[in-house]
């Protein structure tokens, strides 16, 4: 069957945002619904806004040439929808599910090579420890960039604390300590956490934090926390090292509480600063309205800009964000 025709119509302006010209042809990242017609997509890293007269999906990637045309760029959809992923998976000689595309997606964000044994190493790694692969699959693939074998005793403790708060299962480490009230007092905690986590020898969490990845370095520090009235808060400090620059320039912060909802939020340090919010699910979001009203308020005092739009966390791995582009220069095809 002929698939539909889609057309999607961007604002001038775009045209030397994304230095695009007639005939480029380039991937288009559905992220989600503004009004009846109109989208937010993600092209070349950036989010922009798009009118379709057909319905999209959050999360469709499709593949599109540029036109330029009475004033107005115009992204022509090719006609199948783009999916070099699983595309990639079958010329490994794969049947592409859900888990493998989760898995290839991770090692391409973590710039690591794409071969059949390495796909099954975290496949079996995942299936073995029953864990969520849209979640874990990037933490594997974290933990291979450090230069750890996926095969290695105690990655099965190692895992679920990496990615302490991702499952909705009640889980405790043996912390939920009391918050600080003094804001100084409770920074100062988190310092000496971090830095206790980072550095030296100990357990596989230390080990972790102190090995080096190849163009950046996550070091990541379990929380759990309670505050005055506000119950249990619990979840993972992510911190992005870049080794070149030897700077940090994301800070994400996942927190789950005990009724089960589940705020990821993404500081962009580098430049001026920006916070990206992520939920799940997005019905929970009004009982927490009043507290992130406050919150986004003294980060403007701050002078963080905060974006307007809160996003569904199944599109977030948790590490990148789902517009930012993937690369494929370490595709190994040989096989």
């Amino acid at each position: 069957m002929k698939p539909t025709p889609v057309d999607l119509k961007l604002n001038l302006s775009a045209r030397s945002e994304l230095s695009l010209r007639s005939g480029d042809s380039v991937i288009v990242q559905v992220i989600k619904r503004l009004t009846e017609s109109k989208w937010a997509v993600g092209i070349r890293g950036r989010v922009l806004p798009a009118v379709s007269k057909v319905e999209l999906a959050p999360g469709q990637r499709l593949r599109a040439v540029v036109a330029v045309r009475h004033g107005q760029i115009i992204l022509k959809i090719s006609d199948q929808p783009a999916n070099p992923i699983q595309e990639l998976i079958s010329r490994q000689g794969l049947q592409p599910n859900q888990m493998l595309e989760s898995i290839v997606t991770s090692l391409l964000r973590s710039g690591l090579s794409v071969t059949p044994e390495r796909l099954q190493q975290v496949r079996q790694l995942l299936e073995k420890l029953k864990l969520d692969p849209k979640k874990f699959a990037r933490l594997s693939a974290v933990i291979l960039d450090k230069g750890i074998d996926p095969r290695s005793r105690g990655l099965d403790q190692l895992l679920p604390i990496l990615g302490y708060g991702e499952r909705e299962s009640g889980e405790r480490r043996g912390g939920n300590r009391q918050m600080p009230r003094d804001p100084e007092r409770f920074a100062e905690q988190l310092c000496e956490e971090i830095g206790h986590s980072a550095g030296g020898e100990g357990n596989s969490l230390q080990v972790f934090n102190h090995l080096q990845g190849s163009d950046y370095t996550w070091i990541i520090v379990p929380i759990d926390y309670s505050y005055e009235g506000s119950g249990r808060v619990y979840g993972t400090i992510r911190l992005r090292y870049r080794v070149g620059q030897q700077q940090v320039d994301r800070i994400i912060v996942v927190a789950r509480n005990e009724s089960g909802g589940k705020w990821s939020f993404v500081l962009q340090a580098g430049g001026e600063p920006e916070l990206i919010i992520f939920t799940d699910p997005l019905d929970k979001r009004r009982k927490a309205k009043s507290e992130l009203d406050v919150l986004l308020l003294k980060l403007q005092n701050l002078g963080v800009k905060t974006d307007d739009t809160i996003r569904e966390d199944r599109y977030f791995d948790g590490f990148d964000l789902p517009w930012e582009e993937l690369s494929y220069r370490n595709v190994d095809t040989v096989h």
